[in-house]
């Protein structure tokens, strides 16, 4: 059994005579929600999301002649497989019949907060590995970002930049200009648009001097900032690991998902054996991506 909080490991808490209780605060929205995840929930332990290229472009046909044939092609899947995560911990009842400050072990916002950590760091995680190999997924099964992305009917796509750019107002509009550009399942262009670059704090600052300054960045040029009339929403992330990596998020219906099954409860019951209460937090959903298209990325 784990270590049974007791008085003398919270012995300053147990006569009322502290002003102020420290302790770690999760009260401000969550990061994760911003960037970009399709929040949906099911019932099921696992759930696929399948992929099909639908028919192409009509062919001129002469009078009298028969109609041209296409077909709709089944391609990749994803499947969500709920996970479990759970944690608790036990404190003796003379801990808690002592205390004089709730705030100090209260179950429900310490375990709370460890549910929200665990959401922040699974979802980032997500953007953290999207240029690696060794993190495959979607619906064909490679990195979320990568240059060989494939399609039913035969192409392949790529959705992170060519030659990796850093941050600039001349990157954004060419990783704009590629979303526009991105072929849909059946190969054709489907015209995406940017919603939302996505940074690392470090990054921050230029993001917003790119995207809000009302004259074109970085110049001594008197021209309009096409970029502050395109609506792009600027996420800085503080869970990002590189200060250099960015990315931009594009209106695709079923990039990011993020599946509920149980979201966080809380649970408490005694220990008679020790005289000891054990609280209990327990969710359960999966993550991860399954069109790449919802996300582009430049690796520096």
């Amino acid at each position: 059994m784990a270590q049974i909080i007791k008085t003398s490991q919270i012995d300053a808490s147990l006569k009322e005579t502290l002003d102020v209780v420290m302790t770690d605060e999760m009260n401000q929205k969550l990061f994760w929600e911003s960037l970009g995840y399709k929040v949906t929930s099911t019932t099921d332990n696992w759930v696929d999301d399948q992929e099909y290229a639908g028919t192409g472009l009509a062919q001129a046909t002469p009078e009298g002649g028969n109609i041209p044939l296409d077909a709709v092609v089944q391609g990749g899947s994803k499947r969500y497989k709920m996970v479990k995560y759970a944690l608790g911990f036990v404190v003796s009842e003379e801990a808690i019949a002592d205390c004089k400050y709730e705030k100090a072990i209260n179950d429900t916002e310490n375990l709370g907060r460890s549910m929200k950590w665990t959401q922040e760091y699974i979802a980032v995680s997500h953007f953290i590995n999207s240029f690696s190999t060794s993190f495959p997924g979607g619906l064909d099964n490679l990195s979320l970002c990568n240059t060989a992305h494939t399609t039913p009917k035969g192409p392949t796509f790529s959705n992170q930049l060519a030659t990796a750019m850093s941050l600039s107002e001349t990157a954004v509009e060419t990783m704009r200009q590629a979303m526009r550009k991105l072929p849909s399942y059946n190969g054709l262009t489907r015209g995406f648009m940017m919603k939302r670059l996505i940074v690392p704090v470090e990054l921050e600052p230029r993001a917003y001097r790119i995207l809000k300054s009302e004259g074109q960045n970085d110049t001594a040029n008197n021209a309009t900032n096409f970029l502050r009339t395109q609506g792009i929403e600027i996420v800085a992330n503080p869970f990002l690991t590189s200060a250099t990596n960015w990315w931009g998020g594009t209106d695709a219906p079923n990039g990011m998902r993020w599946i509920w099954r149980l979201k966080p409860q809380f649970r408490k019951h005694n220990i008679d054996d020790n005289y000891a209460v054990r609280c209990n937090g327990v969710m359960r959903f999966d993550s991860g991506w399954s069109d790449p298209r919802g996300v582009f990325g430049s690796n520096i």
